[in-house]
């Protein structure tokens, strides 16, 4: 059972009445309400249905209350099933006992009270299902056990053969030490040396007299003679198993880390006879593992560098937005909302001429301040977001945004584009390139003090290279190399907008004045065929 599952309330009386009103009152437990109108029909339910909660009356005819639990604790499955008598006759003492001799949990008086009565069915409701909760976990435990129980079994069997098995495996173990690149090295069940194979020897350069004892702590570097010694006697004395890391002098007194670890073979009193283990030169990975957290403090450092310079840059960003809304708001006050005021006040110069027809000039004046202020609208529209940009493509849009670039800021301004049949590039690319040649002239227009400015647009050798150049002052030498404290908001801007395409955007000093190109892959950008179409449409 669930631990939302519903569970089974039996409420049994002979008059429907009381069954419709503990319907009522139970309805809002959100279990499953069962109503028998008899003893007879309460059995059935009984034997058919597992049932939490039994609510009965005890004044019904054939079986009365206490005759019907009286049967229902005989049969073994309902031992435990709570029953709650409700009486309007029999209130006195004795009846209440003789309710919970026959097994009753409970022995409501009539009136019954409603949240009494929800509160304790409540309560034993939540009591089955936990203990129904309680049994399934005890046969999936059992369950459980008894897997586990086999799978010991098993692998005792193996260990078993495996023990066997090793026992006829010594013979092979001799080659595998001669021929190991490691040290292998076996001691007495008291750590005494008993032997080394002959790589020690070829590494430290001591003699291999046979049955000479090899004074191992000798050649480890002073710094870990305590540590590995005291490492060594701890595991003879507790029986586990010994690792250790320590320096070993060569036979040219340079010294090399090595890793050593032993296991004890114990007999079948569980006695250790014997060690057993191996030597192995870890230097090299030492030295990459020092060079591997080296470069991670390097790399945690460069990430909380850049988190830096993206937080910078989110607030400048922030004030830039706040900027560019407060010139926004300005036009609309300074020009347009001039406009406007203007026109209305010819218009209500015209309206007040009542008795009059208004002169041409009026009408003439009215309009022209209308077209002004349409003309202000479709230019403040425009450099936000060209209609061109999405319509005809990024050529015209180009073209567009540079002569008005000449006439309101009388900079000579150039557009070249090779080939001339130019491809068209993807929607969200063609928007990047275009504000990054924005950002780039409108750079120009505020800093570089420049009288000329070429951009081209060309496709060389499977790449999109896009330059904007001029003819003014240049830019210092940090900011030429994009270091992160130098760069503004606007060129961070135009370096993300790159990076987002698989691009790169380069600054250069071009002596005179400043190099902007933006370099991408043709194949990454290019606008697919059907887009083309569809934009045609």
């Amino acid at each position: 059972m669930g631990k939302n599952e519903k569970v089974n309330i039996l409420m049994v009386d002979d008059q429907p009445g009381k069954l419709l009103s503990y319907e009522v009152m139970l309805g809002g437990l959100g279990e499953n309400l069962i109503k028998a109108a008899s003893a007879k029909e309460a059995l059935e339910v009984l034997l058919k249905t597992d049932v939490a909660v039994v609510l009965m009356d005890v004044s019904m005819p054939e079986l009365d209350g206490f005759q019907l639990a009286a049967m229902i604790r005989q049969h073994p499955r309902f031992q435990r099933t709570a029953i709650i008598f409700i009486s309007a006759v029999h209130l006195t003492d004795l009846d209440q006992l003789k309710g919970y001799e026959h097994g009753a949990v409970d022995y409501i008086s009539v009136p019954v009270v409603q949240e009494l009565l929800r509160a304790k069915v409540r309560v034993f409701a939540e009591l089955h299902r936990k203990t129904r909760q309680l049994e399934t976990l005890n046969r999936e435990l059992e369950q459980r056990v008894l897997e586990r129980t086999e799978e010991l079994a098993r692998k005792a069997e193996l260990l078993l053969q495996l023990n066997t098995e090793l026992v006829g495996k010594n013979q092979e173990l001799d080659a595998i030490v001669s021929t190991a690149p490691d040290v292998i090295f076996s001691s007495q069940g008291d750590g005494r040396y008993e032997y080394v194979s002959e790589r020690f020897h070829e590494y430290t350069g001591s003699s291999a007299v046979s049955g000479k004892s090899v004074h191992w702590l000798d050649y480890v570097h002073s710094d870990d003679v305590d540590r590995s010694k005291a490492s060594w006697m701890q595991s003879v004395q507790s029986g586990g198993n010994y690792e250790s890391e320590y320096r070993l002098r060569s036979q040219d007194g340079t010294y090399r880390w090595f890793r050593s670890r032993a296991v004890p073979i114990r007999d079948t009193d569980g006695m250790i006879v014997k060690w057993y283990g191996t030597c192995s030169d870890i230097h090299d990975s030492k030295l990459l593992e020092q060079s591997m957290r080296d470069s991670a403090a390097e790399l945690e450092k460069m990430v909380d560098r850049r988190t830096d310079e993206l937080r910078r840059l989110s607030i400048r960003l922030m004030t830039m937005q706040d900027q560019e809304r407060r010139r926004i708001a300005r036009d609309l006050h300074d020009g347009l909302g001039q406009e406007l005021v203007l026109a209305k006040i010819v218009l209500d110069k015209m309206i007040l001429q009542k008795s009059a027809q208004p002169p041409q000039e009026a009408w003439t004046e009215a309009s022209s301040i209308v077209d002004r202020a349409i003309q202000q609208v479709r230019t403040m529209s425009h450099l936000l977001h060209p209609p061109l940009l999405d319509e005809v493509g990024l050529l015209s849009a180009l073209a567009w945004y540079v002569d008005g670039l000449t006439k309101r800021s009388g900079i000579e301004t150039s557009l070249d584009v090779r080939p001339a049949e130019f491809p068209r590039l993807a929607a969200d690319v063609e928007t990047a390139v275009f504000r990054i040649v924005q950002e780039a002239l409108t750079n120009v227009f505020r800093h570089s003090e420049a009288r000329k400015v070429w951009i081209t647009l060309t496709q060389i050798e499977g790449m999109i290279v896009v330059a904007v150049r001029d003819d003014g002052k240049g830019i210092g030498k940090r900011i030429a190399e994009q270091q992160p404290d130098s760069v503004g908001v606007g060129m961070g801007g135009m370096k993300q907008r790159a990076k987002e395409f698989g691009g790169e955007l380069r600054l250069t000093n071009a002596h005179p004045g400043t190099l902007v190109e933006l370099i991408i892959p043709r194949r990454a950008v290019l606008r697919e065929p059907s887009a083309v179409l569809d934009g045609c449409v």
